[in-house]
């Protein structure tokens, strides 16, 4: 394949990218990468694990399966909005009929940045700041999503974790690493700095206090930090690694059922909720599921029924585990989906 370029308007009318905010998007492009194929060429092949979206930027494609031809995609029209393939696995094979530009797409990528619901895609957890400040053990238990956590659990929690003394203006963790600790504020402040191509020195987005945690956004997801997080004053901080943040916090939160045990459960009166964006529900979706998609999911929780079951799905399942973290933070009694929706069976889908 040959290397080449496409414009940022063009890329971000892409669905669902184009939910993305234009700083986003160039985060998104700059990471993923534009070539051309040529005429004849096969771009992908049946069957084959999909480790990336493909979108056909210009020129002409043909998908076939077993040979039969099912449908030709040309660059810029409305169907060349839409991802190639959406699954873990391309049930097509793709070939060009011209030389073709195609974008490659990193899914958790893609994900995460869709998750990002607050300005500057930050998400800072709320406590509740009546109490002593020193008194972090006791404000961080008063959190919704501790009741839902074993006592066994909770008292692992605090024997791991280790304390860190920082100095005012030390960064804790910085944007674009790879995400290894959940940190919680023992002593001090902490400034959430948000760094972009034209802003390099950072926009000041939060300011956190005794008793706030951070970091558990890039541990669930698997993605980079999204924020620099530096020290307004001397303080100390508590960390929990990443294999016991998963193990001891969020693993027992999130319930992952199958498609055969959710629809039990949607028959006993739990609703089916699709966390992607409109243009992938009308795809293809789950029969009678509701689509609210995750970055809007924190402005309709006051329209959610705290007596009802909620079903959590997506594509990959990293968009429905934060939704369900985020449910359950809440109080809300969650499921998620495990698998991709290539697995479903066709007459469950709408």
């Amino acid at each position: 394949m040959q290397k080449t370029t496409i414009d940022l308007i063009e890329f971000s009318s892409l669905v669902p990218i184009k939910a993305l905010s234009v700083m986003h998007c160039r985060e998104l492009l700059d990471q993923s990468d534009v070539n051309v194929v040529a005429r004849n060429g096969t771009i992908f092949v049946q069957g084959d694990e999909a480790k990336s979206i493909l979108y056909v930027m210009a020129g002409e494609v043909e998908l076939h399966i077993d040979g039969k031809v099912e449908k030709c995609i040309k660059g810029g029209t409305r169907l060349a909005k839409l991802p190639l393939e959406q699954g873990t696995h391309y049930q097509y094979t793709a070939r060009a009929l011209t030389d073709v530009t195609c974008v490659s797409v990193d899914p958790a990528a893609l994900d995460v940045m869709l998750s990002w619901g607050q300005p500057g895609g930050y998400e800072v957890q709320e406590l509740d700041s009546t109490h002593d400040d020193s008194d972090w053990m006791a404000k961080l238990l008063q959190a919704r999503v501790f009741h839902r956590i074993p006592p066994a659990n909770i008292q692992s929690v605090f024997m791991s974790m280790v304390a860190h003394h920082f100095a005012a203006g030390e960064p804790v963790i910085q944007q674009g690493e790879e995400g290894g600790h959940f940190y919680i504020i023992r002593e001090g402040k902490c400034q959430v700095i948000r760094k972009t191509r034209k802003n390099p020195e950072g926009t000041a987005l939060a300011t956190l206090q005794a008793g706030d945690s951070f970091g558990e956004e890039a541990l669930i997801s698997g993605a980079k930090r999204n924020a620099t997080i530096v020290m307004q004053t001397d303080g100390v901080l508590m960390s929990l690694s990443r294999i016991d943040f998963l193990e001891l916090l969020n693993e027992p939160l999130l319930k992952w059922i199958s498609y055969a045990e959710g629809r039990e459960l949607a028959v006993d009166g739990a609703i089916w909720i699709d966390v992607r964006l409109p243009a992938e529900y009308h795809m293809r979706h789950i029969q009678h599921s509701v689509n609210i998609p995750l970055p809007l999911l924190r402005t309709k929780l006051e329209k959610l029924d705290p007596g009802v079951r909620y079903l959590l799905y997506c594509d990959s399942g990293r968009r429905g585990a934060i939704a369900a973290y985020l449910l359950v933070q809440r109080g809300f009694d969650s499921f998620v989906l495990q698998g991709s929706l290539d697995s479903l069976p066709a007459s469950e889908m709408a």
